[in-house]
């Protein structure tokens, strides 16, 4: 077996080589670049409001069980036009892209039972509006289900 000299040029490419595969971050408080988590909000721009809201929430019957089904109304003040949302299993509704500037009523129905009318003011200017309604606590004559029974009584 002959020994051959290394060439220059391979022993100068082989002692650049680190003797080891993998650097160790110097800051080990340091935080990864990849963020996994889709549960944060939305990123805003800096220094802009947001020029809509939403409104969300669950429709209940009086022992607080969520209602599928139940059709949600949601009514613009100022123009008097209606948009409508039936229930989800879990009892849950969703409005988007309301305007700040118009006032709103919400009110949930269910089979002939209607609940309180809930309204969303211009002046308040929360973003996301969360509104539990709660069925059975009125007719659909606006009256009370109690004033209702006391009446039939008479």
């Amino acid at each position: 077996m002959s020994k051959r000299p290394i060439p220059p040029a391979l022993l100068a490419a082989l002692l650049s080589f680190p003797g080891h595969a993998q650097t160790t971050d110097p800051n080990p408080a340091h935080s990864p670049d990849v963020f996994l988590d889709n549960h944060r909000p939305p990123n805003q721009k800096k220094g802009k409001e947001p020029t809509t809201r939403n409104v969300s929430g669950k429709v209940t019957d009086e022992n607080g069980q969520p209602l599928e089904g139940a059709l949600v109304t949601l009514t613009d003040t100022k123009s008097n036009a209606k948009t409508t949302f039936f229930t989800k299993k879990d009892g849950h509704y969703s409005f988007g892209d309301l305007s700040f500037d118009i006032d709103y009523q919400l009110q949930a129905k269910y089979k002939n039972q209607v609940s309180e009318s809930r309204k969303l003011s211009q002046y308040d200017h929360t973003v996301n509006v969360v509104r539990i309604l709660q069925v059975g606590s009125l007719d659909d004559n606006g009256g009370t289900a109690e004033a209702r029974d006391k009446s039939s009584k008479k």
